[in-house]
């Protein structure tokens, strides 16, 4: 397993490629700190299994970076967006440019390693403080008036299926979304892919988002 760390902070870097190698102790991580380099280090050592990428570099950041990075590597190889920035409308751009994550830099080490769990499955991760980010503008500004009734919840899920669509949105996998709800992974399987039908979505992301406009979240 190859992975590429694409970030212009040395600590940060190393510290990271500490944590990944004991995620994944057979792996071989390179360090870049930029995409120029990053570019660079991919003709030569491709194919990689995963690239971690900052979106805020010297040269090339931002969308730039990661098209450049998209177009050099193989199609299904996932890049990960790991910010500082609790940017929205950044993370939108990444996702619709083509990646499979959006990991705040804030994460906690049992965060990181559950978002490159989904992630590695074919799973898209958005960090929780995104998506409460998300829900938060997606909010009315102004309150409701008084003595009407709560919003009817028309997403059509079951009561259990909106406890799984909770614990999605704080980014849990589906083991840990089993031991909170006391059942099986396979039970818990069977919940998320109904969801997804229910909610016409094609991964757990845009799940959250559906719900969060249903008022579910």
């Amino acid at each position: 397993m190859r992975i590429l760390i694409v970030d212009d902070h040395p600590l940060f870097r190393e510290a990271l490629g500490s944590l990944l190698e004991r995620f994944y102790p057979s792996a071989a991580v390179f360090e870049v700190g930029s995409v120029e380099e990053a570019a660079g280090v991919v003709r030569q050592y491709a194919p990689f299994d995963l690239i971690m990428l900052d979106v805020f570099l010297p040269g090339q950041s931002g969308v730039a970076g990661l098209e450049t990075l998209h177009a050099s590597v193989a199609e299904e190889t996932p890049i990960v967006i790991m910010s500082g920035s609790d940017n929205s409308e950044m993370m939108n751009q990444a996702l619709a440019k083509g990646a499979r994550g959006y990991i705040a830099k804030s994460a906690g080490v049992g965060d990181v390693k559950n978002a490159l769990h989904l992630i590695l499955a074919g799973e898209i991760y958005i960090s929780p403080s995104m998506l409460a980010e998300v829900r938060q503008r997606a909010e009315p500004k102004d309150p409701p008036p008084p003595n009407l009734p709560p919003p009817t919840d028309h997403s059509g899920l079951t009561p259990r299926q909106r406890d799984v669509i909770r614990l999605m949105a704080r980014g849990l996998p589906n083991k840990s979304i089993a031991r909170e709800l006391n059942c099986s992974d396979g039970t818990v399987k069977l919940h998320v892919s109904a969801i997804l039908r229910t909610l016409h979505a094609r991964n757990r992301t845009e799940a959250v988002q559906a719900a969060t406009r249903l008022g579910v979240l």
